[in-house]
């Protein structure tokens, strides 16, 4: 085991959430009573992350329908925030079929329900460019300049978790040490005064959203508030799925290369369904599996030709260890990844509480939230499974309704690998196994099929704005 795989298992274990986790925001995790199962949760890493990227992609929801998704008090999408029982129910049933929880018989967390009902709303026009927009038509560039700053930081939270790993990295000299704990005091000073500058501007914003908001007609007003109070409350059931993957990790982060062992097939399937449309079975499937500190060993064996379409073995493989890779940066830096979303969150919930108790001041009356089934509800157990085709990752669109167009991202990817066995040790200069085209956006999709049990239905990636 190398001194990642050290620095992560005894540093967590020793000496626990409170210390390894007070700068990431676990303190507040432990704190809340409505995550204290996922102590006694049987989550893998692999759930693990998933209740992390599903919180974090339902709070960038949050943000792309508070800012960036034009809006008016008639607008259809705001009557639609919450989903309909019976919708919330077949995503539930979905997500049962997931193979990473039905080999681990780990908890559904309501936010991966929620990243799906709130990607699924989009508008093109509107009477103002957002939501906040309706309130007061400062609010939402207010809120906009808070968010980007908000975005600095956690770039800066990333980019001391990076120095942290190189600082442990095998092989290290004691100079190169003391140069990553330089770096990491220099990113923790940025940082700080980073904060001290968005701390007075959060202030001066939510007393304004309040103050505006119980300025606002009655009529936008009950139109805009009971959006919100759904918005609310996927905010705070996304909050708890961050929490548990903070309180889980540490007793999780044993099972990294059992975890990896389960990502491999859906990686493989998901470049798969890329390359032809369909998701294969891989009933044939024996992947042999090595990890080096964070860098995987990846052959594949057991894959048929109807598995594989067209796609050779060597670009399957490479492409797969590039996903493994890059999954297990992710695992190793989620403490950070927890922490961002988690200051993403709290900023949400205070801007939602703002408006709402603005709207109370001026006569309305709170609606009760929709509330997301639990798996083992009857309505979910009798329901049919609503499954979404896995969405290639670098064919991801922007969504309709940006208030601006966003670029379009190219990502390179690795070069066929000269056989059936690859470590990656660089991707820089290399080329993707080519993915599926998606459907243009408003086209007629196909009802998708009940899915075999190996079916991976879509993940928080998919739905990233």
């Amino acid at each position: 085991m190398s001194t990642i795989w050290g620095r992560a298992a005894t540093g967590c274990a020793l000496f626990g959430i409170l210390s390894v986790m007070t700068g990431c925001g676990a303190l507040g995790a432990m704190a809340n009573p409505k995550v204290a199962w996922a102590l006694k949760d049987p989550a893998p890493m692999t759930v693990v992350v998933r209740r992390a990227d599903a919180a974090d992609a339902t709070s960038k929801q949050v943000n792309r329908l508070l800012n960036a998704t034009p809006a008016s008090p008639d607008s259809d999408w705001l009557k639609n925030v919450g989903p309909k029982p019976e919708d919330a129910a077949a995503d539930m049933k979905a997500l049962t079929q997931d193979p990473l929880y039905k080999q681990s018989q780990a908890r559904i967390v309501a936010a991966e329900v929620w990243l799906r009902t709130l990607g699924d709303l989009q508008s093109t026009d509107g009477s103002s460019p957002n939501v906040l927009g309706i309130v007061s038509k400062d609010l939402g560039d207010q809120y906009a300049a808070i968010t980007a700053k908000e975005q600095e930081i956690s770039q800066l939270d990333a980019q001391i978790e990076q120095e942290k790993d190189a600082r442990d990295a095998k092989g290290v000299s004691d100079a190169d040490k003391k140069a990553h704990d330089k770096n990491v005091d220099d990113l923790k000073k940025q940082k700080s005064a980073k904060e001290d500058e968005v701390d007075p501007l959060k202030k001066k914003f939510l007393d304004g959203a309040k103050d505006a908001a119980a300025k606002t007609p009655a009529d936008a007003r009950d139109a805009v508030a009971n959006a919100l109070v759904n918005l609310r409350q996927a905010v705070e059931d996304a909050t708890i799925a961050d929490g548990a993957a903070a309180v889980r990790y540490p007793l999780a982060v044993t099972s990294m290369l059992d975890s990896v062992k389960q990502m491999v097939p859906v990686f493989v399937a998901d470049i798969i369904e890329e390359q032809t449309g369909k998701r294969p079975s891989l009933q044939g499937l024996q992947p042999n599996v090595t990890l080096d500190g964070m860098t995987p060993a990846i052959t594949l064996n057991g894959l048929s030709k109807d598995d594989m379409g067209k796609i050779s073995m060597g670009d399957l493989t490479s492409e797969t260890v590039s996903r493994t890779k890059n999954w297990v940066g992710h695992a190793l830096g989620l403490l950070g990844s927890i922490s961002s979303t988690k200051d993403a969150l709290s900023f949400e919930e205070d801007t939602l509480d703002a408006l709402l108790d603005g709207f109370a001041k001026n006569g309305w009356k709170r609606l009760d939230p929709v509330k997301i089934p639990e798996q083992t509800d009857p309505k979910v157990m009798t329901a049919t499974a609503k499954v979404r085709p896995h969405v290639a990752p670098s064919q991801s669109a922007p969504p309709v309704g940006v208030a601006e167009a966003q670029a379009a991202k190219s990502t390179p990817a690795p070069a066929p690998a000269p056989d059936a066995t690859a470590a990656v040790k660089s991707t820089k200069g290399t080329k993707s196994v080519k993915a599926a085209k998606k459907p243009a956006s408003g086209a007629a999709q196909p009802a998708p099929q009940t899915p075999p049990v190996d079916h991976a239905p879509v993940r928080a990636e998919d739905f990233n704005p």
